[in-house]
């Protein structure tokens, strides 16, 4: 019984859903760990993405200013360039610690981790779906008090995201 609500449901709000316009997504990342996003949108050309990452005993939390122009308009309408930028905060716990490329190993303790963001990438919205991809380059750096001051310049991802 429930099976045949539920395909009910389905059937008489799926033209509804096609004829939303989105205002929020939210979705999952891989690339450098495993990461949480959630983004809300201003307007068709400006969101703010918050992302929540995990990975090797640490946790990273983002918030990004993401802008959007359209790609390739004579063809579609659903390829979006986005650029933007942001600030992180984090915590690790590790027992490594790296100064002028030497590696020191200590007991473990809880470092902190603050640092800047850009995000360049191309985005596809599908038209019969609520459903995103995208492959974004996302370099950063920060500082903290196992590598001090820290630059990671190749940072891909790519992202599955559901809109609402």
């Amino acid at each position: 019984m429930r099976f045949k609500i539920i395909i009910l449901l389905i059937l008489f709000t799926g033209p509804a859903v096609l004829a939303q316009y989105y205002t929020r997504d939210a979705g999952i990342r891989a690339g450098e760990g495993v990461i949480l996003s959630y983004r809300q949108f201003f307007n068709e050309g400006m969101a703010f993405e918050g992302l929540a990452g995990f990975r090797n005993k640490s946790l990273k939390i983002t918030g990004l200013r993401e802008y959007f122009m359209p790609l390739m308009i004579s063809r579609t309408d659903n390829l979006k360039f986005v650029y933007g930028y942001g600030v992180h905060a984090g915590v690790s716990y590790t027992n490594k610690y790296e100064l002028f490329n030497r590696l020191y190993r200590h007991h473990r303790m809880w470092n902190p981790q603050f640092g800047l963001d850009a995000i360049v990438g191309i985005e596809y919205s599908a038209n019969d779906l609520p459903i995103q991809v995208s492959a974004n380059f996302l370099p950063y750096f920060e500082f903290s008090l196992d590598r001090y001051f820290y630059i990671r310049p190749l940072n891909w991802q790519v992202a599955l995201k559901y809109r609402f």
